[in-house]
């Protein structure tokens, strides 16, 4: 869903926002769309900071699909009290080739602050770097 997302743009894209389309949609209807034709105009971070969670060990998984976006810099990411902690790499290969990135062992003390989010820069190429991304879950992991 669109709840508690913050989405921040850092460059100048044509189109960035929380997009209702089941058919560009990993699961259900609701995904992060951007895409932009100028050359080296997407990027941006996607965050949600997660309240009320018990102490305990947690995992972290989002997805990403697109094209056209030339070189990039992708990576999931889990912040503990503003600081990151714990990234993994993600690439972009096309419609419907979903990438999904699991960062696992993410230990957490309640009370403190914790984000999950992605960041996504892109260089650009043919048409404009394009993307979708979808199914953020943070997870209790036993």
């Amino acid at each position: 869903g669109e709840t508690g997302w913050t989405l921040t743009s850092l460059g100048n894209m044509d189109e960035f926002y929380i997009e209702d389309k089941v058919t560009d949609s990993l699961t259900g209807n609701k995904h992060v769309h951007f895409w932009s034709a100028a050359t080296s105009s997407v990027e941006f971070t996607v965050e949600q900071q997660v309240n009320g969670l018990p102490s305990g060990k947690y995992k972290y998984s989002i997805s990403i699909m697109g094209g056209d976006c030339g070189e990039t810099d992708i990576y999931s990411f889990v912040k503990i009290d503003g600081e990151i902690v714990k990234t993994q790499a993600l690439s972009i290969n096309g419609y419907g080739n979903w990438d999904t990135a699991l960062i696992s062992d993410v230990e957490y003390t309640e009370g403190q602050t914790i984000v999950v989010g992605i960041y996504v820069k892109c260089s650009g190429s043919g048409n404009g770097a394009w993307g979708k991304i979808d199914d953020a879950l943070l997870n209790s992991q036993k």
